[in-house]
């Protein structure tokens, strides 16, 4: 059996040690989220979190024992997960750059529907329009069909992002105007801008690990041909030149 290249073995036990370091980060990130997590997707969220971070840690130990010790099981098994690595993500990743911009349009579309001012919806836009300076979903504060929330009211300080608008209000089978300054921007306008911001970080992510999940693979395949290959074994060496043996000159015959 060969042995392998130490500089070679040392390159790829360091990137594995690194990639056990963010598996351990990511499962740090979702013992901290599940301390927020209160609905089902943002559990469901923690959990893939957690599925994530431990299977990385798991297969990067897999790879530096299988280095380390030149075993040839172990870089067999962290080859085959690499190559199922890659197609898993190439298959996630290679429809979703395709179909992006039908996606951006589908969610444009929703946010933009009556449909989407649902129970939950209400509350999280209550929650989180003073904080992005907005006002309703698709359509500014008409969204809230004359129950517009004071997270609607604009800042004084914020004059150029907000506009006066008459709101009527249905009070005991009279209607009652009232003229109140909200945010102008939809929030609907930034969950878009968010998306598309989510969609170039998760494409780039899975793209950069595809690519390293190739690398790592092809580094693992060549350290299994090496091990699986027999020591060559050097032939004795034999001088090319041939010298006689010297001759002592016999005196007194």
């Amino acid at each position: 059996m060969a042995k392998i290249n130490p500089c070679f073995k040392k390159t790829f036990i360091f990137f594995n040690a690194l990639f056990a370091i963010f598996g351990i980060v990511i499962f740090a990130l979702a013992v901290i989220g599940q301390q927020f997590a209160e609905e089902e997707h943002g559990k469901s969220g923690v959990i893939v979190l957690y599925v994530a971070g431990t299977l990385m840690f798991l297969f990067s130990v897999l790879g530096v024992y299988g280095a380390y010790k030149e075993s040839k099981w172990a870089l067999i098994v962290f080859f085959s997960i690499m190559c199922l690595a890659t197609g898993g993500m190439l298959r996630v990743a290679i429809p979703l750059a395709t179909q992006r911009a039908q996606l951006r349009s589908e969610v444009q579309y929703y946010l933009q529907s009556s449909s989407a001012m649902t129970t939950d919806m209400k509350h999280a836009l209550n929650s989180i329009q003073p904080h992005l300076k907005c006002c309703g979903l698709g359509h500014g504060y008409q969204d809230w069909q004359g129950d517009v929330p004071a997270s609607c009211n604009c800042d004084n300080s914020y004059s150029s992002e907000c506009k006066t608008v008459n709101i009527k209000k249905d009070i005991w089978y009279k209607s009652e105007s009232e003229t109140r300054k909200v945010w102008s921007k939809p929030c609907g306008n930034l969950f878009v801008e968010y998306f598309d911001k989510i969609m170039n970080f998760s494409l780039g992510l899975l793209f950069t690990f595809a690519v390293l999940a190739i690398l790592g693979g092809l580094m693992s395949l060549m350290m299994i041909i090496t091990i699986s290959s027999p020591t060559v074994s050097q032939m004795p060496g034999f001088p090319l030149s041939y010298q006689p043996p010297k001759y002592s000159e016999v005196v007194g015959y």
